[in-house]
């Protein structure tokens, strides 16, 4: 086994800037809409499940690919 020493470690450090924390939200909060009881995440803010909430769109933060990169099917 080989020995490991300061020269062969890798180290990290944060990222410079302001860190930023997950909002929470209370637990136990039920759906809005009438006649649902489906319990929200801590996470969820909109006060809505899923099937409740209000449509809006939906921006897709991903790198494009180029063209010449896409499969061929």
């Amino acid at each position: 086994m080989s020995q490991i020493t300061n020269a062969s470690v890798v180290r990290g450090r944060m990222a410079p800037g302001e860190v930023r924390t997950t909002s929470v939200h209370g637990r136990g909060r039920v759906c809005r809409a009438a006649e649902c009881d489906t319990v929200l995440s801590m996470y969820n803010a909109t006060g809505s499940c899923w099937q409740h909430e209000e449509p809006h769109t939906y921006v897709l933060q991903a790198p494009r690919k180029k063209r010449r990169d896409a499969r061929v099917a």
